[in-house]
């Protein structure tokens, strides 16, 4: 790495960290190297190399595109948080680490704000449920490593490091300030199907398919008493919408005045990431031009609310 880029990762690692932290101090416990070998490179006398820098850049989300200086609006750099299939639960807990290392970046800032058109259900929603969060782990699972019926759903063992990590989400999902939830109106249609067919394929037994249901019916209420009151939390205020097109991927967007984030989910809990500046204004655009297709049910839409919630919980009954 040539002295101007050690410069640009320099002050990128200081605007990144909270105030009053000890770079150095960090830089040790991060990289595993002593005192003298992080001060070297924060003088410039020695540079920080690639695995150092990359390791860097992922712990505190700093882009890339402002490490080496990337100025074209034509090019960026992606950070991949792609799932492999040998360490795919180890994977899994890293992709869903950038959201967390995002929430806690914005949430010091009253502006602090969290945009998300789901096709599916949200991850803040459904992983408080211990069946439904098993069963989307297990049909991923299924399709990654192409399990035979001799594993059937209830010999499968959700890994205690992922269980740590959905913890970990949630506490610090409580702190989101403001935001926005586009949902897709097939989300929970979409999620019964694949229960149904997981049954018929004998994996899922008719009991554990009725205790997944009836955490089904249990999010759409609780999912409806949010929406009515437009917040996650008493600090909280966060609109839903319907959207009356289909979109065909999840899109979040984080920002607070001094960070944002764009994600793109892929391959069901992959991810990749970009916090180029230009990428990020598109990707709000787009969110925002999802929002003005959609009919707003936080709050005041009483009648569209009713409607879509008693709709899903006659159709949970007429799949399951």
């Amino acid at each position: 790495m040539n002295r101007k880029l050690n410069e640009n990762l320099v002050s990128a690692i200081k605007s990144a960290l909270p105030e009053k932290t000890n770079v150095a101090l960090y830089l040790m416990d991060l990289l595993s190297l002593g005192k003298e070998a992080v001060y070297r490179r924060l003088r410039g006398t020695v540079s920080f190399n690639i695995e150092e820098s990359a390791l860097i850049s992922k712990d505190l989300n700093i882009s890339l595109d402002q490490i080496v200086g990337m100025r074209s609006a034509e090019k960026a750099i992606f950070n991949l948080n792609l799932i492999q299939t040998p360490n795919m639960m180890d994977d899994y807990c890293a992709s869903m680490r950038t959201y967390i290392q995002a929430l806690r970046k914005i949430k010091p800032y009253a502006d602090s704000k969290w945009q998300s058109a789901c096709s599916s259900i949200p991850c803040p929603f459904y992983i408080q449920y211990a069946l439904i969060s098993k069963f989307c782990l297990y049909k991923w699972a299924y399709q990654m490593r192409g399990f035979d019926s001799t594993l059937k759903f209830a010999q499968f063992v959700i890994p205690q490091n992922v269980l740590d990590t959905h913890e970990e989400f949630l506490n610090e999902n409580r702190f989101i300030r403001s935001g926005s939830f586009i949902l897709s109106r097939n989300m929970f249609t979409s999620l019964a199907k694949d229960i149904a067919l997981f049954s018929r394929l004998n994996v899922l037994t008719k009991i554990e398919t009725q205790q997944i249901k009836e955490e089904l019916i249990d999010m759409i209420c609780n999912l409806e008493s949010i929406t009515a009151a437009g917040t996650l939390n008493v600090n909280s205020n966060i609109s839903f919408y319907l959207s009356n097109i289909d979109f065909e991927s999840s899109y979040t967007y984080l920002e607070c005045s001094d960070f944002e984030l764009s994600i793109f989910r892929v391959f069901s809990f992959g991810s990749i990431n970009s916090l180029k500046p230009e990428v990020c204004k598109v990707h709000k655009e787009w969110i925002n031009s999802l929002k003005r297709s959609s009919t707003l049910i936080s709050r005041s839409g009483d009648v569209h609310r009713a409607e879509y919630f008693n709709e899903q919980r006659e159709l949970l009954n007429t799949i399951l």
